[in-house]
């Protein structure tokens, strides 16, 4: 997520919701609970040695977790490019135990369970019986959480239930600092966190055929800030090697900050530290715990003069993928997909966020709550949104104020920026897909929303209301609602949406045209999600003409005359990262040596 209602009075803007959301505190494991000891044997052999996993209690799915995919991010590799972990296992690896989150930061949907520095790991999921000539599809999942927090032991996320048909992978990432800072003249050129996904999707290359799965046949799908760093990667010219398709939920097609831009927050950040921004030394010493803290003190907007504009392109608070001039060398919108996609996003998808901010005052919001919320999302821009978004126009609802909020915050943050990316496919040549999710599911799937059937309505189809459906995960939830089940309809509907995923990941469409066509600008052809899929038009009118207009005018005011942006978009050029050097010369990456225990990634350069 990286939208912000309004200022933070405390902190960074914890939540005011606390009596209407119990926010946001995911529990520590997933559904997936080590097999009796009765059952067979379950193991694999990858290239590093065996790995010894368990099986679902309730679906025939086996699940192998906190598999290494890099060297621990630990002292010298801490704010660096991850590093191959090419070291035979010593012994048979444990694969049953659940997989630590990486340091959490921020305040929402942050992982309860345990955290570890040493969290770069993948956990798969693969049918009972299959072998290494199966040839499944794969499907790939990053997380969401604004880049600040989220891990593949959230229940949310199991696998137990969408790996029926295929094989699903979750990648553990980088967050935050730890992922994400930049400051240039230390070297620090941030991505890290976009270079941990990349080195997992190499890895998975290189090992998934031994779960079952087929590597030419992978469908990398992400959340909020996890299809945001999804699209990135999927803009970039070697994405067709990684990857076959994408699938985007409400993240693709936003702009992304240059280095320089986001430069300034980072310095901030060292600063409150009590490091020099020149002593890396410093910064890789300092403890998790002062990191967490540092990140909660920072300051809603750090630069002189600088409006919430250039919180949308990197000079505010915020951490994530970064235009460097190498990894990510132009913006990704752009630039477009380079593989078949899927864009789309939910009907109210800033419901979660303005009652997590306005908590039980949602109900009288006024014109000077709205202006408020105007001015500081779109500073010189906000007369411009007031009267293309006028109170006066949503009067018949009875919550003119909130209403107006929710259309904004849902069009400008997430379903518009779908439409860019579908429009760069397009330009690409690249097939797209896009959907709009419009069902209320009946149950809880977070346990940061408590069990309560209004609350649900009165969220409907939010943020992040989609995953469950999915990840075909419709029965034993999560607390507070583990013993909720959806409705037939919903079961039906959530295993639908698992095989157009599935089928995403096998042939690069999501089904056969009759059920999703094939986006067009002229049609805008999709699918409309409510009790079933519904094949029609989603509404992106808003987008062409005025959204996309409001875009590149924050695009363009977001750049002060002291940032050094090229006159190509293109980020000033820093060292190439060795995650792409690695990338460009994949093949002869698969054929290094896997028992010489000194490959880095900067050995690959």
């Amino acid at each position: 997520m990286i939208w912000r209602t309004a200022p933070a009075t405390t902190g960074r803007g914890l939540l005011s919701l606390m009596s209407l959301l119990s926010l946001l505190r995911p529990t520590e494991a997933t559904e997936a609970v080590i097999a009796p000891a009765t059952l067979p044997s379950i193991h694999v052999e990858t290239l590093n040695g065996t790995i010894q996993g368990g099986r679902c209690s309730r679906t025939d799915v086996d699940y192998f977790f906190s598999i290494p995919y890099a060297k621990p991010p630990l002292g010298e590799l801490r704010f660096s490019p991850p590093s191959s972990h090419f070291e035979a296992y010593n012994g048979t690896l444990d694969g049953t135990a659940a997989t630590p989150a990486c340091p959490q930061f921020g305040s929402s949907f942050v992982e309860s369970g345990p955290q570890d520095e040493n969290c770069l790991f993948v956990n798969v999921w693969r049918p009972a019986g299959v072998n290494s000539s199966s040839g499944l599809p794969v499907k790939v999942w990053i997380f969401g959480g604004s880049n600040e927090a989220g891990g593949i032991s959230n229940p949310t996320y199991d696998g137990c239930y969408s790996a029926t048909d295929s094989i699903v992978v979750s990648i553990n990432y980088r967050v935050g600092p730890l992922g994400f800072l930049a400051i240039p003249v230390l070297g620090l050129n941030g991505n890290y966190g976009i270079m941990d996904q990349l080195l997992a999707l190499l890895w998975i290359q290189e090992n998934v055929a031994a779960f079952g799965g087929d590597p030419n046949k992978v469908l990398l799908f992400g959340q909020s800030a996890g299809a945001a760093n999804a699209f990135a990667i999927a803009t970039m010219a070697n994405a067709p090697k990684l990857i076959k398709a994408a699938a985007l939920e409400s993240g693709g097609g936003r702009d992304y900050p240059t280095i320089t831009q986001a430069e300034p927050w980072h310095r901030t950040f060292a600063e409150q530290l009590n490091c020099s921004t020149l002593d890396i030394t410093c910064l890789r010493s300092t403890s998790i715990s002062s990191l967490q803290t540092a990140h909660l003190e920072m300051p809603s907007v750090s630069v002189p003069g600088a409006s919430s504009l250039l919180e949308h392109n990197g000079a505010g608070p915020g951490w994530g993928a970064l235009i460097d001039g190498h990894l990510i060398p132009e913006n990704p919108r752009t630039v477009g997909v380079r593989v078949p996609s899927i864009f789309g996003s939910t009907t109210r998808e800033g419901s979660i966020f303005l009652l997590s901010k306005y908590g039980l005052e949602f109900a009288s919001l006024g014109q000077s709550t709205y202006n408020d919320f105007l001015e500081f999302n779109f500073g010189p821009l906000a007369s411009s949104v007031n009267q293309t978004y006028s109170l006066s126009k949503f009067a018949r609802t009875g919550l003119p104020g909130y209403t107006a909020m929710l259309h904004v915050l849902t069009e400008y943050a997430y379903r518009c920026p779908a439409y860019m990316g579908l429009k760069g496919a397009a330009k690409n040549g690249v097939p797209a897909w896009t959907y709009s999710f419009g069902h209320t599911p009946s149950c809880s799937w977070y346990d940061m929303i408590p069990k309560s059937p209004a609350l649900l309505r009165m969220l409907g189809p939010t943020h992040t209301s989609e995953i469950p459906f999915v990840f075909n995960l419709t029965t034993h939830l999560a607390p507070p609602d583990g013993d909720c089940s959806f409705t037939v309809g919903e079961k039906d509907l959530a295993a639908t949406m698992s095989r157009a995923w599935t089928h995403m990941a096998a042939t690069g469409t999501p089904g056969d045209d009759s059920l999703w066509p094939q986006w067009d600008a002229t049609s805008n052809s999709g699918v409309n999600i409510n009790d079933g899929l519904d094949v029609g038009t989603v509404d992106y009118s808003m987008c062409s003409g005025f959204w996309d207009g409001i875009m590149d005018e924050v695009a363009r005011i977001a750049q002060p005359t002291n940032v050094l942006v090229m006159q190509s978009g293109k980020a000033p050029e820093t060292d190439i990262p060795p995650t792409l050097s690695q990338l460009e010369n994949m093949e002869s990456y698969r054929a290094k040596d896997q028992g010489n225990h000194a490959h880095t990634f900067e050995s690959e350069l």
